[in-house]
């Protein structure tokens, strides 16, 4: 689990919790014998990067109260990741099966729109779990949270607190595909999103990230 960054009242948090089981006897057979660089990207305790590997696209399913005036923004957000890494690398789709209000572990890749925050820290905008075993990604489940923030799409928000709902999205997203958050800007995995902020497009190091895996 990533250690939270506490941030004073001006600023917002983006923020993301990452699981993964230990390892047993005998998964360290599958994984590589050396440590690879992090690349940006989450890493075991064997210091392996964790992603899909082969398993993309990643398909997320929309909880009913996502709602679809916003489905285009989540569909951006999506295509900036998609076209660095040149593949499309996520798939949305509405369910027939009722999900659970709030994310849980349960083999089901979810986005969640929450009326009512189940976090205890309200500054968190967004939460992206994520769960794997040796170094492959077995399921993401994203929590927005629209008890505390209210989102703008575009460029023009109602007032300063609004938050860039693609913006917002764009960093999830990189955590779903394994993508831990980066203390250095410019990059749309910096943990930091303020009020009326746009940070949607891809930077240099964005894409240098998600090549390594992807």
């Amino acid at each position: 689990m990533l250690k939270f960054l506490v941030l004073p009242l001006t600023l917002l948090a983006l923020c993301s919790c990452q699981k993964g089981p230990t390892l047993g006897p005998g998964d360290e057979d599958l994984l590589a014998s050396a440590a690879e660089n992090d690349c940006g990207f989450v890493q075991n305790s064997y210091g392996q990067r964790v992603s899909w590997k082969g398993n993309i696209p990643v398909r997320l399913k929309l909880h009913k109260d996502f709602p679809p005036d916003y489905e285009d923004a989540l569909n951006k957000a999506a295509a900036h990741w998609n076209e660095a890494a040149g593949m499309t690398l996520f798939l949305f789709e509405h369910v027939s099966d009722t999900l659970p209000d709030a994310a849980t572990k349960d083999s089901k890749n979810t986005i969640h729109w929450h009326l009512n925050w189940p976090n205890k820290n309200i500054n968190y905008q967004g939460l992206t779990s994520l769960y794997w075993k040796t170094n492959k990604l077995y399921e993401a489940d994203v929590a927005i949270n629209n008890q505390h923030f209210n989102y703008f799409t575009g460029t023009n928000y109602t007032t300063i607190k609004d938050i860039h709902l693609e913006s917002l999205l764009v960093h999830e997203l990189g955590h779903v595909l394994g993508l831990k958050h980066r203390k250095a800007v410019p990059s749309v995995m910096w943990e930091v999103l303020n009020g009326g902020a746009i940070r949607d497009t891809l930077q240099k190091a964005d894409r240098d990230t998600i090549k390594c895996e992807y």
